[in-house]
């Protein structure tokens, strides 16, 4: 297996891409950064303008491959902004279409990749694990519409397999050769189990419908884990490499973790068989007033100081792993997307390395700064 340099990335909302190109060339050319991974990027809408933009997500990429960039593109996402609201008696025909929608937006991504003489690695589906598929289908987050649509497929594996199947065929057949990858959430799912039980049985009545108990869906949560997943990975899905999500402060953000973030990547390299990157990890510097009011009074530190250790444990670890790449989420998240439908939870909108203020003034965090300076001692040793 021939080991690619190493990446330096850097996650970009695919409606930043679409709506100011510019400013995500003028953040990141001084930069060490060279490759973008475009999520959420919403394939099935690539020539969709918006009303501030006369831009497309097409036009988007194609500005950032012009100045020097490589793609990651996560094709078929199934968030709700991508492929609309899924019926359970539309899965089939859902699971279908896949394939025809991940060859027509491969084939115009492949043609601005080659145009411009840059690297792309298209990406099958997004977060495929058991945990994620169920957690992003919940009332109440709904990235994924509908929650049954989705347990049904989080809960049948061949299913799941065989739409991601239809997607890696999808970009195959139009792009012979073409590198890709899948990515996997690495955290422990009895972290959410217990907050997600009493949501869980207000959809019971629903889930009894489609003959699912909700005993069947706490037994998968927790013996259906990301190694679980990653040897399925192995067996079922002929991609060329797996991206690992870690999020370990996402729910308790003290204290700052990420030291664990080297060890999974050494893991996940064994057990798929497979190169592995970090394809997303970061931390949110959303607090709730009384809770920021609280740490500050015990005198822990701010929430931007915290995010910038959970990257220096997280990236010292990664150091010592056998990672082909590190993709920080996210660069820009300073507005609600889409526009005027805050995500929910409000975390997400805090994650990013460049974030608005108050004032509209645009404020570079400690931890992009830290990361920059990683980044520029890892490729320079890479060198020597």
């Amino acid at each position: 297996m021939q080991s690619m340099n190493f990446m330096a990335g850097i996650n970009i909302g695919g409606y930043e891409v679409r709506e100011f190109p510019d400013k995500i060339v003028e953040d990141l050319k001084q930069t060490p950064i060279n490759w973008i991974r475009v999520h959420l990027l919403p394939n099935r809408h690539l020539s969709e303008k918006s009303d501030t933009s006369y831009l497309t997500y097409l036009d988007g990429i194609n500005y950032l491959c012009r100045n020097g960039y490589n793609i990651i593109a996560p094709l078929e996402v199934g968030v709700e902004e991508n492929t609309g609201t899924v019926w359970s008696y539309h899965l089939d025909k859902f699971i279908e279409e896949s394939y025809f929608d991940a060859e027509c937006a491969s084939k115009q991504i492949s043609k601005i990749i080659e145009e411009h003489h840059r690297q792309v690695i298209f990406g099958v589906e997004n977060e495929i694990d058991f945990k994620s598929w169920i957690l992003q289908s919940f009332p109440g987050i709904g990235w994924r519409k509908s929650f049954i649509t989705w347990a049904i497929q989080a809960l049948d594996v061949n299913l799941k397999y065989r739409r991601l199947k239809n997607i890696l065929k999808g970009i195959l057949d139009t792009n012979s050769g073409a590198k890709t990858m899948t990515n996997v959430n690495a955290e422990d799912p009895r972290v959410f189990v217990d907050s997600i039980r009493n949501e869980l049985k207000k959809r019971s009545p629903v889930l009894k419908k489609h003959s699912i108990e909700l005993d069947d869906i706490y037994e998968k949560l927790i013996d259906w884990d990301w190694h679980t997943e990653l040897k399925e990975i192995k067996k079922r899905l002929d991609v060329d490499y797996v991206g690992l999500d870690n999020y370990s402060n996402y729910i308790k953000k003290y204290p700052a973790r990420g030291s664990e973030t080297g060890g999974k990547i050494t893991e996940a390299a064994s057990l798929s068989g497979k190169q592995v990157l970090n394809a997303e990890f970061g931390y949110t510097t959303y607090r709730r007033f009384l809770r920021d009011r609280f740490f500050t009074f015990l005198g822990r530190p701010s929430a931007s100081e915290m995010q910038r250790q959970f990257f220096e444990n997280s990236l010292r670890s990664i150091e010592n792993s056998p990672s082909i790449g590190t993709f920080p989420w996210v660069l820009l998240r300073y507005r609600p997307v889409p526009p005027n439908d805050p995500p929910n939870p409000k975390q997400e909108c805090c994650f990013g390395l460049i974030q608005e203020d108050k004032e509209g003034e645009w404020k570079t965090m400690p931890s992009f700064t830290y990361y920059l300076e990683w980044l520029t001692r890892r490729l320079e040793s890479q060198r020597s």
